[in-house]
């Protein structure tokens, strides 16, 4: 009885894609992007409750600038992984830093206060797990 046989090619080239994306990914899990200001009203002006009694903040409390930024920035960010595996060796901290930068423009687009230091004073920090 003699077999078919069938022959893939270009199967190893996948293969190889696939561990490539896999680390890469794991690269990813290693790195965390913080958006922060350090304005001691700003914690307020993104809740609208003081931080440590809970009180009712400024007026202009509860504005969300810096989470609705993030949810901004993460519904867009397969583009952005998508580049980062393709273009970058190690994309770990490239893409995470890429996205906390996209959040700091948007969360100071968002900002409440038209002018002030608060605008200014939104940092963005990459560190490892």
């Amino acid at each position: 009885m003699s077999g078919v046989g069938i022959k893939l090619n270009g199967m190893d080239d996948a293969k190889k894609q696939m561990e490539r994306i896999q680390r890469g990914c794991q690269g990813l899990a290693q790195w965390t992007g913080y958006v922060y200001s350090r304005m001691p009203y700003a914690w307020g002006m993104e809740y609208g409750s003081h931080r440590v009694s809970g009180k009712l903040a400024r007026r202009a409390g509860g504005q969300q600038y810096m989470n609705e930024a993030v949810s901004t920035v993460m519904t867009g960010a397969d583009m952005d992984l998508s580049q980062g595996l393709t273009k970058v060796t190690a994309p770990g901290r490239w893409v995470i830093k890429r996205l906390a930068l996209w959040a700091r423009r948007l969360s100071r687009l968002n900002v409440p206060k038209e002018t002030g230091r608060l605008r200014r004073s939104i940092k963005v920090e990459v560190r490892p797990r």
